[in-house]
Parts: structure tokens; C-alpha cells; sequence
């Protein structure tokens, strides 16, 4: 009986190791399928030359901080027609994120988001960067579901 009840409390241990690494990933694979499921494609750069991507992502690179950058290429639905860009910036970890938004971060960044915490464009280690601002509260909700 001893034995029975070891052998379920080491496999109720090794479920529960297994479940918090599964948990701990990056939310970006999430992200990209809403963004996709919209109808954006991933594109690896913003074709446009966006400056504010180019401005941030070198602001990084300038206070060695490990990020991807990620580009989704959308279309507007209202008059005009014209493409949308929406940037999500992957950092390696929660820790890389907050050194982003720290003294040593990107001012552009910081700029944008106020408060990292409590703000609507930061899941988890990913920032969005809209770069259309016409679809940025859709973004948002792509970027959150």
C-alpha cells in the first residue's frame, strides 16, 4: 500500500513539473495563429521600412537585448485599401522584456507603452507594435484573444 502511494505522488509530481514547463513558452506561436486566423501574413521584415520598427529595433540591438523581431502584413478593409503592419517583439524572457523597459531599454518603447504591466499591447514576453495606426484597436484584440 506504502509502495501504490508513492508511485501516485511521483506521477502527480512529474504531471505537475511537466505541466509548468509546458506553461512557461513563449506566447508568440498564440499570437501569430490569431494574427494569421485574421487574415495577416508573417512576413520576416516590414517591407514599408517602417522608421518606428527601425528606430526600436536598433535601440535594442544598442543595449544588447535578446529579441525577435516578427512583422504581420494585413489588409485594410475600409476605403483605401492599403496594407497594415503590425510588429510583435519577442523577447527570450520575462527578464529581457522588463530590461527593455527599463533604464537600459528602448526611450521609443517606452514612449509607446507607459506601463508595460497594466498595458493592453504586452502579453506575457511580446510587445505589439502596431505600425498602422488606423487598425490598432483591432490589433489589439487580434494581439489579446
Amino acid at each position: 500500500m506504502k509502495t501504490m502511494t508513492k508511485m501516485i505522488a511521483l506521477a502527480l509530481v512529474a504531471v505537475m513539473l511537466l505541466v509548468s514547463l509546458v506553461s512557461c513558452g513563449s506566447a508568440f506561436n498564440k499570437i501569430k495563429k490569431n494574427f494569421e486566423d485574421a487574415g495577416y501574413t508573417y512576413q520576416s521584415e516590414d517591407a514599408n521600412g517602417d522608421n518606428t520598427a527601425k528606430t526600436i529595433t536598433a535601440e535594442l540591438e544598442e543595449g544588447n537585448l535578446d529579441c525577435t523581431v516578427h512583422v504581420f502584413k494585413g489588409e485594410d478593409k475600409g476605403m483605401f485599401g492599403a496594407d497594415v503592419y503590425a510588429m510583435v517583439l519577442e523577447f527570450k524572457s520575462d527578464k529581457e522584456l522588463a530590461k527593455a523597459f527599463s533604464e537600459e531599454g528602448s526611450e521609443t518603447l517606452k514612449g509607446m507603452i507607459k506601463d508595460a504591466q497594466e498595458s493592453e499591447y504586452v502579453r506575457d514576453n511580446c510587445v505589439l507594435i502596431a505600425l498602422t495606426i488606423t487598425q490598432q484597436d483591432e490589433m489589439k484584440e487580434i494581439f489579446n484573444k
